[in-house]
């Protein structure tokens, strides 16, 4: 039965000509039986009543194949137990896993084979970010592809319209760059019979307790202001190498200035919430936050949120008063000629080194995530466009058009362990708080973190192909 499943596989390099993600003409492969051969899928989040129609689609075309489907919504569950059954020499077929995960563990997954396309087709098709994010040099130095993005989220600023145009009806709308949020809140905020306290604060931003992407934030600013993150080959951390502006100190600063009492823009409360979907969520549907910072699906949950208190002697949000404007800039975007960043995170699909059926795999994911197929997803999840044909439709959109229109000037960078990085960046941030911005503690969290690296590097160093 091996050998069969091997020489199906190998007969599909023969017979399957669509070229990668529809950059060339697609031709239908003959039809021919593929009993026996079973692809498993593991995913987080997307229902299978979003994923089914696709695999049921694909699989109409291939009669005999079987796809089958599993959705998860505990992540470090799903972590664990991917590599775990990888470790056994089993596990799934096909997987999807953070944008940040790629750089650390691709030597884990099977890269799309050649015949099928380049990593050139790869960057006409999807977003800068995800050419970075997803692929890698192999063995030899040559560029493969490891992973193919249904999406790219990106963070972006909600804000209550009605607040704006209470407190600062000359603009109605909030600052495009960071020095403006700042005057913005200052506006914004009302101060508490309390000390130090607020009965509407300006923004939920400053420390990492109730704030659930408070280290999202965190890169955002980092990358905003310039830090590189990693050495070349991803030896050394280095975003608080010495510099001659020191971005992530200025980071931090700007940060951290939202919960310094002493600044003028502090507008940081303590939140009371029921965990009902995730501390400034709840704020800000009841009307005590101005504004949060958050991803694409936040939209969603703070309407869930306004439904659930509605009808009760809560305070709520009008619906139509809710709005999101792209993330706030160092520089002024309508004037500067300083590049834009917003943060990238999504999840990308990528084939298990382990899988028996890897050239099917990834068929089948270029089917996934070819033109059609990505508009029907972003119709059901409001999840923005990963690829380039996708992006001026989906900027139209007039309530998730802002997510469209940063996939473009997104970034990320790897992220090694992910529980390693929230403790050591939210003790470095609770250490700002208490004592401010500190050099020598952004070093020591640097260095900390240099340890989950081999000396020798995680990236192999790209060999031009006319070198070769």
């Amino acid at each position: 039965m091996k050998f069969l499943r091997k020489f199906a596989a190998l007969f599909l390099i023969l017979v399957l000509s669509m070229s990668l993600f529809g950059c060339k003409k697609e031709v239908a492969a003959p039809q021919k039986n593929y009993n026996g051969i079973e692809l498993v899928y593991y995913k987080m989040f997307d229902d299978s009543d979003t994923m089914q129609p696709i695999i049921n689609d694909y699989v109409v075309k291939h009669p005999g194949l079987k796809i089958r489907y599993r959705k998860f919504t505990d992540f470090n569950e799903y972590e664990s137990l991917i590599l775990n059954e990888m470790a056994e020499g089993e596990g799934p077929d096909i997987f999807s896993m953070p944008n940040t995960w790629f750089a650390s563990n691709y030597k884990k997954l099977t890269p799309v084979p050649e015949t099928y396309g380049t990593p050139k087709d790869f960057a006409s098709t999807f977003v800068d970010v995800a050419y970075k994010d997803l692929v890698r040099g192999d063995a030899d130095g040559v560029e493969k592809i490891y992973g193919v993005p249904m999406y790219v989220d990106t963070l972006a600023l909600f804000y209550n319209k009605g607040h704006f145009e209470d407190r600062i009806p000359q603009s109605g709308r909030p600052s495009a760059t960071w020095e403006g949020i700042k005057e913005d809140v200052y506006l914004l905020n009302k101060p508490s019979e309390y000390p130090g306290l607020f009965d509407v604060s300006g923004i939920a931003m400053g420390r990492v307790d109730n704030v659930s992407r408070a280290l999202d934030i965190w890169y955002l600013l980092l990358l905003q202001n310039g830090a590189n993150f990693y050495n070349e080959n991803m030896s050394r951390v280095v975003f608080a190498s010495r510099s001659a502006d020191y971005p992530a100190l200025s980071a931090m600063d700007l940060y951290t200035s939202f919960s310094d009492a002493s600044t003028k823009n502090f507008s940081w409360n303590e939140m009371s919430t029921e965990n009902y979907l995730g501390k400034e969520i709840e704020v800000f549907a009841n009307g005590s936050v101005s504004m949060i910072i958050g991803y694409s699906y936040y939209y969603q949950q703070i309407l869930d949120y306004i439904s659930k208190i509605k009808g009760s002697d809560k305070s709520f949000v009008s619906k139509d008063m809710v709005k999101i404007a792209p993330i706030p800039q160092i520089y002024d975007p309508n004037v500067s000629t300083q590049k834009r960043v917003a943060y990238a995170n999504y999840f990308a699909e990528g084939v298990s080194r382990n899988s028996e059926n890897a050239d099917i795999a990834w068929d089948f994911l270029l089917f996934l995530s070819n033109k059609k197929n990505l508009q029907n997803y972003n119709a059901v999840t409001h999840r923005p466009a990963s690829r380039r044909d996708l992006i001026d439709e989906q900027s139209k959109d007039p309530v998730y058009g802002v997510f469209a229109t940063q996939v473009g000037y997104a970034e990320s960078f790897p992220i090694v362990n992910d529980g390693v990085f929230a403790k050591v960046f939210t003790n470095l941030i609770t250490k700002a708080n208490e004592n401010g911005a500190n050099l020598a503690e952004l070093v020591k969290a640097q260095d900390e973190l240099s340890k989950l690296l081999p000396s020798t590097g995680l990236l192999t160093k790209i060999v031009p192909q006319t070198a070769k």
